[in-house]
């Protein structure tokens, strides 16, 4: 086969398919190597590498593609690559020209003469040039900016940036944070600050038309948020209110941008950052007039949602504690009780002050508020049982902890334990089992229980309900119920094959079998095979599966 007459021998739909990648540019970086050896890159699904070898004549005599297609053919990257090879030849000529070579042999003024044309005659050159020449080793905001776009504008394919082009469009981040890397943490905080600022909001830009399934640009955003809460908590200069207003200037901006794209947690991490300056001053009400700011912002206004306004609220809080204004905190919390983060932090207060009835207070409120949140009513009956807790009232922990037990909680399965008085227990618990029962979401405790209590008989009669069951909990059943074991899983075993109608099913089956054989031994599951052989005459594919199992 030769480049000239690759329609005839490669199929006719490969070929179409070839062709029309070479004729949409898809072939990028084709160079020649070495002789008649050609490499180049094919755009695709993801990037393709391709090697081709010819001989002088064009004839192909050996082919190679990173792609998975398996066939005596050339692939469709082949198939462009090729065609790709062969328009370079005729433009070119068969016996290209040693560039490399020919300009080794060029006087320093020709040189100059061809670097000024294409200096004037391609954009690209003169960009490449500017940027190798002004590159001082120093970085600015904007220097940065244009080494991540550039890079993110390359990976760019019909206005999207595929997963395998993601570390692609990432290089001029890398360049950037390698740059961060050899800053000093104190000496050039506001330098860390600012850049690390430029990388988050490119980053985020890049998150809108990228698919970051490798997270790779979350965590070159997540990494820049590190440096900033690093440079702000190792400030080596003074902190004073002009500091701190040109530092909230600065902020301000990139969190709103944060805010309308919502991409990632930046706008939280950014405002609890720098929220760490409120320890080396009086600066409680410049914080809690920004957050407040950034709260009534169109960008925050604009959202259908509150978690990030509660978020910012328990912000403010935290603000109005670090002061010790208690007045101010108890208005707030009657201003803001909407919010659930609030009347938790609300009665965690009250909790630490030892304020049990004003807990159970606010507890019995927040469950009427919240009575459709499931979550929120669990927070809150944990919340009861440590004001109970506090109170000494056994009697009310109790009922908690059964309710709790009932949910699957093990850790209150034990509280209650401890707490029922061993007479009393054995009544409780039997009322814990017979309500569990009920309830599929405490199966794991149900069961955990049963073992533990050595309550053999309800654990086999369990199984024999839910005979899958069995694959389980054989182990704390053999010794006392050999045959009872043997029965429940030969029945489960028969359930899986009479229901089984390909050959997946069957192979799932014989998994089965090995872990019957692992219970009850080897000249056991040799026996059921023959039955089930015996059973099943006619399903040719069990039988297969059957004899390929090795129970010896």
């Amino acid at each position: 086969m030769n480049l000239s007459d690759l329609e005839t021998y490669v199929p006719a739909k490969l070929y179409k398919r070839g062709l029309d990648y070479f004729e949409r540019g898809y072939v990028e970086q084709l160079t020649e190597d070495a002789p008649n050896r050609w490499h180049a890159i094919v755009a695709g699904t993801q990037d393709y590498e391709v090697s081709i070898n010819l001989k002088k004549d064009g004839t192909i005599v050996g082919s190679y593609c990173t792609c998975p297609f398996e066939s005596d053919s050339l692939c469709k990257h082949e198939v462009a690559v090729c065609l790709a090879i062969g328009e370079y030849k005729a433009v070119n000529g068969v016996a290209a020209v040693d560039v490399m070579a020919q300009l080794k042999t060029l006087k320093k003024s020709e040189l100059l003469e061809i670097l000024e044309e294409l200096v004037e005659q391609q954009p690209a050159v003169h960009h490449y040039l500017t940027e190798k020449l002004s590159d001082t080793g120093e970085m600015d905001e904007e220097k940065a900016r244009q080494l991540i776009r550039i890079s993110a504008y390359r990976a760019v394919r019909n206005g999207f940036i595929e997963w395998g082009r993601t570390g692609q469009a990432l290089e001029g981040v890398e360049q950037v944070l390698e740059f961060l890397d050899g800053l000093d943490s104190q000496g050039d905080a506001e330098k860390i600050i600012r850049l690390s600022l430029v990388v988050i909001r490119e980053c985020t830009g890049m998150l809108q038309i990228a698919d970051d399934s490798s997270l790779e640009i979350s965590s070159a955003i997540y990494e820049s948020l590190e440096k900033i809460d690093e440079a702000l908590r190792e400030w080596r200069g003074e902190v004073d209110e002009a500091v701190v207003d040109e530092m909230l200037e600065l902020l301000y901006p990139y969190i709103l941008f944060g805010l309308e794209h919502d991409m990632t947690d930046a706008p939280n991490d950014l405002v609890e950052s720098v929220l760490q300056w409120n320890e080396k001053g009086d600066f409680g009400g410049k914080f809690y007039d920004f957050i407040e700011k950034l709260i009534n912002s169109k960008e925050m206004q604009n959202k259908t949602y509150h978690y990030i306004e509660e978020r910012f609220r328990t912000y403010q809080l935290w603000v109005l504690q670090q002061q010790g204004d208690q007045q101010a905190i108890d208005a707030f919390y009657t201003e803001f009780k909407h919010y659930p983060a609030i009347r938790k932090t609300q009665m965690e207060q009250a909790l630490e002050a030892m304020e049990f009835e004003k807990v159970l207070r606010l507890c019995e409120e927040s469950e009427k508020l919240d009575a459709d949140l499931e979550g929120l009513l669990y927070e809150w009956k944990q919340l009861r049982f440590k004001a109970y807790e506090g109170m000494g009232d056994t009697a009310e922990m109790i009922d908690i902890s059964f309710q709790f037990a009932l949910e699957g909680e093990e850790e209150y399965y034990i509280k209650l334990k401890s707490l029922v008085d061993v007479k009393q227990w054995p009544g409780k618990l039997e009322a814990l089992l017979d309500e569990m029962k009920k309830r599929p979401r405490s199966r794991p405790l149900y069961l955990g229980i049963l073992i533990e209590e050595k309550r053999l008989d309800e654990l086999l009669d369990y199984c024999r309900k839910d005979v899958s069951a069995i694959e389980q909990l054989y182990p704390h059943l053999l010794a006392d119920y050999p045959h009872e074991v043997n029965e429940i899983y030969t029945a489960y075993i028969y359930r899986q094959v009479d229901r089984a109608s390909n050959r997946k099913a069957y192979w799932s089956a014989c998994q089965i079998i090995k872990s019957f054989k692992n219970a009850l031994g080897a000249q056991a599951a040799n026996r059921l095979v023959e039955e089930i052989k015996f059973m099943y005459p006619k399903r040719p594919a069990l039988l297969d599966e059957l004899g390929k199992l090795k129970l010896e």
